[in-house]
């Protein structure tokens, strides 16, 4: 494949007009302002007569020639949502000799045929190398994908990528969440904001009793003092206090809780289960509204936590400040908050561990 890499870089990074220019290098503001609109997929023959084309058009060259070559390969389609930025590039990678290769052409700062000897490890690199290219904020995802129909549009490359082989690379992050053992758990672990817009009004009902006295007393919010609030006024003391996924976080531990905490935790495991689930699971990603990491001791005037909090504490420091005496028992273990796009965790993601 050295002579189908040494071909595509004589290829411009680009796509072309009628006159075969480059939009990018003519035009370069209406070319980033109307790709959308005017990108169509190339097929090998046109890439080769235009000699100008984006990662897609070069890995569909790519593929043919493996297909010509009997040599066998993926393609991939990495992406990242950041607000409203979509970062994206497509690569392929085949097998010869027992080893995996990346040939990337379009990418210049990785430019080469580089060698793996497991294709994990390389999927894993080129995407760590995606993120800290693109310094991504939002969740990064990987699709392994089929050829596309020749000359399909920008807008409906992305559709087909999202309907391909989501490949999952994260190393897993596990958190717990404690459900009672009568609840039914279809279709999940329902957040407030579910529960109401459902007009599931008794679950409701019992579930918001608990912050009650905070929105009227403890917490800092307009309806501080006040009696006789209206659910919808208790939605939105939630809102006002804890922003605008307040009644759509469902909260979680880092470690599971277990009995030798104290009374009040072996109470608690008496009529309740632990989940648990894997926070980096790429699937579960896709569903995710926000992640708030809470305050250290949950103090609003205390230190913001992060992911890498979670990441590196052990089990015993994280339940060193536990106090069984505190009438609010779970407030200094600290937890996350996590906000779903349907407003509930789905139970296929939920997995009983206690």
């Amino acid at each position: 494949m050295q002579d189908v890499y040494e071909e595509l870089i004589n290829f411009e990074y680009g796509f072309p007009d009628r006159n075969n220019d480059n939009l990018l290098r003519i035009n370069p503001r209406y070319y980033d302002d109307k790709f959308y609109e005017f990108y169509y997929l190339q097929t090998p023959e046109e890439l080769r007569d235009t000699k100008i084309g984006v990662c897609w058009d070069y890995v569909e060259l790519e593929r043919q020639e493996c297909e010509a070559r009997n040599i066998k390969y993926e393609t991939y389609f990495i992406c990242t949502y950041d607000g409203d930025n979509l970062p994206s590039h497509t690569f392929l990678v085949y097998e010869e000799n027992n080893k995996y290769y990346w040939l990337e052409a379009s990418w210049n700062t990785y430019s080469g045929i580089h060698e793996y000897s497991d294709k994990l490890e390389l999927l894993k690199d080129v995407k760590n190398k995606f993120i800290k290219s693109h310094d991504a904020n939002g969740y990064t995802f990987v699709y392994k994908y089929s050829k596309p129909a020749i000359h399909t549009g920008c807008s409906d490359m992305y559709k087909f990528m999202e309907t391909q082989e989501l490949v999952k690379l994260n190393e897993p992050l596990y958190f717990y969440h404690v459900i009672p053992k009568t609840a039914i758990l279809d279709p999940g672990i329902l957040s407030i904001d579910y529960m109401y817009e459902q007009g599931m009004y008794d679950l409701f009902d019992k579930n918001i009793e608990k912050y009650k006295e905070r929105i009227t007393g403890v917490w800092n919010t307009k309806y501080k003092g006040m009696d006789n609030l209206t659910r919808e006024e208790l939605l939105d003391g939630l809102k006002d206090y804890r922003g605008e996924y307040g009644g759509k976080y469902i909260y979680f531990f880092r470690y599971p809780l277990y009995r030798e905490l104290g009374s009040k935790i072996s109470n608690l495991l008496d009529y309740c289960d632990i989940y648990e689930i894997n926070i980096h699971d790429e699937e579960l990603e896709k569903l995710i509204l926000d992640i708030f990491y809470g305050y250290d001791g949950s103090n609003s005037d205390n230190e913001v936590l992060d992911e890498s909090y979670y990441e590196s504490i052990s089990e015993q420091e994280y339940f060193s400040k536990y106090d069984d005496n505190e009438i609010m028992y779970f407030k200094n273990i600290n937890h996350i908050s996590i906000a779903f796009k349907d407003g509930y965790l789905p139970s296929k993601f939920i997995r009983k561990v206690i």
